[in-house]
């Protein structure tokens, strides 16, 4: 009887330690796993961040560059049009001694014509950009491209809209565009074929070039290739490249919808 007594102390001693012990596991367990939640919602907000950076960048490209063809446009023909047409009426006023006022308000309302073309063009590109469609967009670089004779762009695509937001369609856009650059500026492409295949729950892009190709395992990324792997992490999607040097090279992106 007397060592069951001397035992109890050292199993209540026993017990005591463990639950110690597991409190304190369960204490760095929890506080662990905070930390990591933690991160993870960093982790996060970065991303989201950062894919806020990298469309603000894409939309104001694409501005620019919708505004460069539009102010060559109003300036090379609607501009030059309407300065002539000013201009012809400014010459018959000042050969006429009493010229009419229809003619003077002629001159003033194309004046004004010019002021409200400008104008309408930046709410024209504002509207635009809310109502961005890739695929329409690269149907409109094909044109552009091919209008030169120098090189061919052919697209195929199995859909006219892609379930994305205009935001996501405005960077996947920047990212395709980058593709054909590189192989038209860098690879000394003739020839450059887009595919675009989407199903309810992704989207496949392939493109390829018969340029000169490069070697993947020599040759390090350029600030473009990095741009466009950037870009694709951003739009959860994943994207990859197969060349051969002197048969072109083949671009495979992939997009969850």
């Amino acid at each position: 009887m007397a060592e069951k007594e001397s035992i109890l102390p050292q199993i209540a001693g026993i017990a005591g330690i463990l639950i110690a012990v597991f409190a304190i596991t369960f204490l760095v367990f929890f506080i662990f796993s905070r930390h990591q939640q933690n991160k993870l919602v960093l982790r996060q907000k970065a991303m989201q961040q950062e894919f806020e950076k990298q469309l603000a960048q894409a939309q104001v490209e694409i501005q620019e560059q919708t505004f460069d063809e539009l102010g060559r446009e109003l300036h090379d023909n609607v501009g030059q049009l309407l300065s002539s047409a000013k201009l012809l009426l400014g010459i018959t006023e000042r050969n006429l001694a009493d010229p009419p006022e229809t003619l003077i308000t002629a001159q003033d309302t194309l004046g004004k014509a010019v002021q409200h073309l400008r104008a309408l063009s930046k709410s024209l590109n504002t509207e635009w950009l809310n109502q961005f469609n890739v695929i329409e967009n690269l149907y409109a670089e094909t044109r552009r491209i091919n209008a030169a004779n120098n090189v061919q762009l052919r697209i195929e695509s199995n859909v006219t809209n892609i379930w994305l937001r205009p935001e996501q369609q405005i960077m996947l856009f920047r990212i395709i565009q980058e593709a054909i650059q590189n192989g038209l500026n860098h690879a000394a492409a003739k020839v450059v074929n887009i595919t675009i295949n989407a199903s309810e729950k992704n989207l496949r892009i392939a493109i390829q070039d018969d340029g000169k190709g490069f070697d993947i395992e020599q040759q390090s990324p350029g600030v473009g290739i990095m741009n466009m792997r950037h870009r694709v992490i951003l739009l959860k999607g994943s994207i990859g490249w197969k060349s051969v040097l002197g048969e072109g090279t083949n671009i495979e992106i992939e997009l969850p919808l």
